[in-house]
């Protein structure tokens, strides 16, 4: 990781010396040639990374660099943060003029000396010969991978477990001993054998004979309610009668998890179920038996050599056979990987990077890598060489995933907003950083180092995860490397840290969780990041000197869901390199200090699920600012027990603070804030001024309860200039939108949401819109068909969601409509009485849903023909059309009998 981090750090002098050459006058040049020193020796570090676990002298040459550059960073950002605080405080005159001066010598002093520990480091280089040691090992450069390949979502490329598949399919399905609570399959193995992999092939194989399904990821540290409530979540329209349900518990650990499972899930879900089917999976015998001992757990077998071989050719060749020479090499190679599904993916996801070659090939044979973990397999070896080998700007990007909790589940959008506030994103010609970030994710999903969890209509990777297996590899290696550290139970009241980024995951130790972390104990970490709701009580955060304590953070992490921060202290502002704030989930938050304006790096604040309203007035003035994420609840809530409650005179306060900004400023100018790529926020009294549409580089906008007859006009002409725009979600209570113009202009935005009342939508839509939302939108008749025929011409819209869309009685679908629908939603409609599918229409239709169309007479002639219809859902509509289509006997069952999977509610 050292390489990765002095060409972050190269990258960030560059980028000091341009942002920041008002504070350097005097010492540019030394900074120029620190920079420069930096450059030349990472490109020694690419062979010397692989070398290292094989040369005691080169780790120790690496180690030194590494420290060499973070006590650079050190120096730089003492001085820059002194420096700009200063310039905050409007004390940079000629007072203070003599004291900068001296500074400015010490700085000076600072970087010398570690230009001279470069030229030590750089000698000792020559003199014990690490660069005449031969790298045989060495796979050669990387072939350029094909960018946008269609990912895989994991489960969907399954190689060699049919036979297993059907063998747990018959257990799970089996007759069930009335004597048991519970029929509880198990699949036991070791790590990265593929029991997630099985199990998500009988999952998928078997949930249409299920009422209900779950599937719930059981980390080391889970809690009860939150799983509870997952089972929930994942089946909204029946969560209070669940019927037969299958409940998949993936990765369970010790027999107590399974005793907390037990009585604190399974049996509260008891009662709304009339039959529950477990399946698990674990690493432990005896954590199946315990759960079962009437019934004898799987035992995964690993892929034999024929299952290995196929699985090695669709990672590296993907339809396309072995070259003959090349065969004997990975019939070899599958060996080595001992059947594990896991090591032949990552090794695979390494081959098909490099040169299809009987040399290189050879080369991976020979190679033998540092055994990184305690297991006694080859596969934490294959995962050291897969990681040795990649590109030094993906090596920060992949350990960044070890700060993460084990089975999180990860937002992509949240992760490149992370990486980009880390430095880790190199510029590349005129591509935009989230462009150059979403083909780092790409590549390490091709790697088969990060696994695709969600994937989004239009291709793009919505959530991903990160296999147990490689997050213990990111953590150990970025422990190592010093450049992460998680704090939980094992280290919470002695732990010290030299690392670079800390997370705090779990404690069970509340009283001690209250405090955060001990500052003393920390020497400065540029990241800091609590996950979930696993803090019960952020007294420290609210303490003044916590932010002294960690003056130079970069990123600040809070994303709790339930986190009880109440306020924010004036030192916040302190944090003047701070580039990424997420407070999102503090919702008894309701202000935030006017001294925020001071982060003037700011290129991310999320607010989201928080008390605040609106934009607070000081963000106006972050003129950096990427990425805002408002709130959508309103100012005042006491509708339900969680809302935020405040006197009259306390809203008047907060209004006047977040809608005309500080002290009797004028109202704040949105177009100051030219840079946002993303902008979510609550709009009760928003005005949009004519600045609005200056933010001309908008890629995502979400605005809540716009006040569409006062502000729609200037909104949607501000929207037709937004052409960049990649996503849209509008909702009002007020008002309707009669949108005057074409969006056909707009040929990046693939998803849009209108939610209120409609008296006329645009004339064209964008061209590659993937995914429409059109919820309360109310069209009459006339425009309601418009509507439709101009839809159906869309060649690559593939998700419609109509809910209480059209007022008409009538719809129909023309004729080779919707070519290339995958989804389609339609609800709440009340007039809706007749609906025609025409000819070869829907020709590619999976999924329809249909809810409350209580006047609707029958189903469409037309779905017989709509052959590629895999599920079916009906709920709350008609007894009538109940009767319809009720099994054998329904007048219109024939038109949906060719359907596999059907769900009436």
């Amino acid at each position: 990781m050292a390489e990765g981090t002095i060409i972050s750090f190269a990258t960030k002098l560059g980028e000091i010396v341009v942002e920041e050459y008002k504070f350097l006058e005097g010492v540019e040049e030394q900074v120029v040639s620190l920079r420069d020193e930096l450059e030349w020796i990472s490109s020694f570090l690419r062979d010397a990374a692989v070398l290292r676990s094989k040369y005691e002298r080169v780790d120790v040459w690496v180690s030194q660099i590494r420290d060499l550059a973070y006590d650079a960073e050190d120096v730089l950002d003492i001085f820059i943060h002194k420096e700009k605080k200063l310039k905050e405080r409007n004390i940079m005159g000629l007072i203070h003029y003599p004291r900068r001066l001296i500074t400015l010598h010490k700085l000076g002093n600072q970087i010398d000396s570690i230009n001279k520990r470069i030229e030590k480091i750089s000698t000792c280089r020559s003199k014990y010969a690490i660069d005449k040691l031969e790298d045989k090992y060495s796979l050669g450069k990387d072939m350029a991978l094909n960018k946008r390949r269609e990912l895989v979502v994991e489960g969907d490329d399954v190689v060699g477990f049919d036979i297993q598949s059907k063998n747990v399919t018959e257990k799970l399905l089996g007759e069930k001993d009335d004597s048991l609570q519970f029929h509880v399959i198990s699949i036991v193995g070791m790590a990265g054998a593929g029991k997630s992999t099985l199990a998500r092939k009988v999952y998928d194989d078997v949930k249409n004979k299920f009422d209900s399904c779950a599937w719930i990821n059981v980390s080391q540290e889970f809690k009860s309610e939150s799983l509870l409530q997952s089972i929930k979540d994942q089946n909204p329209r029946n969560n209070e009668d669940l019927g037969k349900l299958l409940v998949v518990l993936d990765d369970v650990w010790r027999t107590q998890d399974w005793d907390a499972l037990h009585s604190d899930v399974l049996k509260k879900i008891k009662s709304t179920s009339t039959e529950i089917r477990v399946l698990l999976t674990s690493r432990y015998t005896a954590v199946a038996t315990h759960a079962n001992s009437r019934i004898k757990p799987y035992d995964i077998e690993k892929l034999d050599e024929k299952m290995g071989l196929e699985l090695l050719k669709k990672k590296v060749f993907h339809k396309e056979n072995f070259p003959s020479e090349l065969k004997e090499l990975a019939e070899k190679i599958v060996q080595k990987c001992h059947g594990l599904p896991l090591a032949i993916a990552v090794l695979g996801g390494l081959l098909s990077t490099k040169q299809k070659t009987t040399d290189v090939w050879n080369k991976v044979l020979e190679s033998a890598s540092w055994q990184l973990l305690q297991d006694s397999t080859d596969c934490p070896e294959i995962l050291a060489l897969s990681y040795d080998n990649l590109p030094n700007f993906l090596k920060p990007c992949f350990l960044y995933f070890g700060l993460f909790p084990e089975d999180k589940l990860i937002n992509c959008e949240s992760l490149i907003q992370l990486w980009i506030a880390e430095g880790f994103i190199q510029k590349r010609g005129a591509e935009s950083m989230e462009d150059v970030a979403e083909d780092y994710l790409e590549e390490l999903i091709q790697r088969n180092m990060i696994q695709v969890e969600v994937c989004g209509l239009n291709g793009s990777v919505n959530y991903c995860r990160i296999h147990d297996l490689l997050r213990e590899f990111a953590i150990s290696k970025g422990r190592q490397d010093k450049f992460l550290d998680i704090l939980g139970d094992k280290c919470w009241e002695t732990h010290h840290t030299m690392s670079r980024r800390l997370a705090i995951h779990s404690t069970k130790k509340k009283e001690k969780g209250t405090e955060v972390v001990d500052s003393s104990s920390l020497n400065g970490p540029r990241s800091m990041l609590c996950f979930d709701n696993l803090i019960s009580n952020v007294r420290s955060l609210e303490d003044k000197s916590f932010y002294k304590s960690f003056k130079l953070l970069r990123v600040l992490y809070l994303g709790g869901k339930q986190m009880k921060l109440q306020s924010l202290p004036h030192e916040i502002g302190e944090l003047v390199l701070l580039k990424y704030l997420n407070l999102s989930g503090a919702s008894m938050l309701i202000r935030l200090p006017s001294s925020i304006r001071n982060l003037r790096n700011l290129l991310t604040l999320d607010i989201s699920r928080t008390g605040i309203s609106g934009i607070p007035g000081p963000v106006f003035e972050l003129e950096e600012l990427r990425y805002f994420h408002g709130s959508n609840r309103p100012l005042l809530d006491t509708s339900s027990g969680n809302g935020v409650s405040c006197s009259l005179v306390q809203r008047k306060i907060i209004d006047y603070y977040y809608h005309s900004g500080i002290g009797g400023a004028p109202p704040p100018r949105i177009g100051r804030l030219r840079n946002l790529r993303t902008l979510s926020f609550a709009g009760d009294n928003w005005t949009c001024d004519d600045d609005f549409s200056q933010l001309t580089y908008l890629r995502k906008l979400h605005i809540y309860r716009v006040q569409m007859d006062r502000v729609g006009v200037a909104l949607f002409n501000s929207i037709l200039k937004f052409i960049y725009l990649r996503e849209l979600y509008i909702q009002w209570d007020e008002g309707k939108l009669q949108f005057q113009g074409s969006l056909s202009q707009h040929v990046h935005l693939y998803e849009a949401t209108l939610e209120g009342e409609v008296e006329k939508l645009p004339n064209a839509f964008p061209p590659n819109l993937t995914e429409l939302h059109l919820w309360d939108t109310a069209l009459k008749q006339e425009e309601g068909d418009r509507v439709i025929q101009t839809l159906a011409d869309l060649k690559n819209l593939k998700f419609l969601n109509l809910s209480k869309a059209l007022e008409g009685k009538q719809m129909v679908f023309p004729a080779k409509g919707f070519p290339n629908l995958i989804r389609l939603d339609i609800g709440s409609s009340r007039n809706l009485e007749e609906w025609k599918v025409e000819e070869r229409s829907l020709p590619n239709l999976k999924f329809l849903t249909l809810w409350q169309l209580n006047s609707l007479r029958e189903l469409p002639d037309g779905l017989r023909q709509v052959t590629t219809l895999q599920e079916l859902q009906i709920y709350n509509l008609s007894a009538e059309i109940k009767r319809r289509v009720a099994r054998d006997e329904g007048d219109d069952w024939d038109k949906i009998k060719h359907i596999p999977n059907i769900r009436i509610y």
